[in-house]
């Protein structure tokens, strides 16, 4: 090359500064008016939409949806723990009408359907 670059302007405008993936801040020159390059978010159109719809809540984790799961959870260990405590056999004639027929379903003379991993 036959003639000298001019780098002085380039060297000496404001550096974008944004924490990089190795923790070092970026040297890339920060965008006219702005504190950050343009692959920081000095960019018309970079950041958050407005009004930023992206941060609706869901309401998983509202206090009504957290009370809610643990009350679940709790009714669900005080059965547990109800049918464990059961004689053994206790459930088995619950019906007061078994003939030795299998149960049907109400309303039909179809036998109640089980669930079999055969049609898998």
């Amino acid at each position: 090359m036959s003639h000298t670059r001019n780098t002085g302007p380039m060297r000496a405008s404001a550096r974008c500064g944004a924490r990089t993936r190795n923790g070092e801040t970026c040297r890339a020159p920060a965008l006219r008016g702005k504190t950050r390059c343009r692959m920081h978010g000095g960019t018309a159109g970079s950041g958050a939409p407005v009004g930023n719809g992206n941060a609706v809540k869901h309401g998983y984790f509202t206090s009504e949806a957290i009370d809610e799961r643990k009350f679940v959870r709790a009714i669900l260990i005080q059965s547990e723990t109800f049918l464990r405590e059961l004689p053994a056999g206790s459930l088995t004639n619950c019906n007061p009408d078994v003939s030795g027929t299998p149960e049907s379903a109400p309303g039909t003379d179809s036998p109640l359907p089980r669930l079999t991993n055969a049609g898998k």
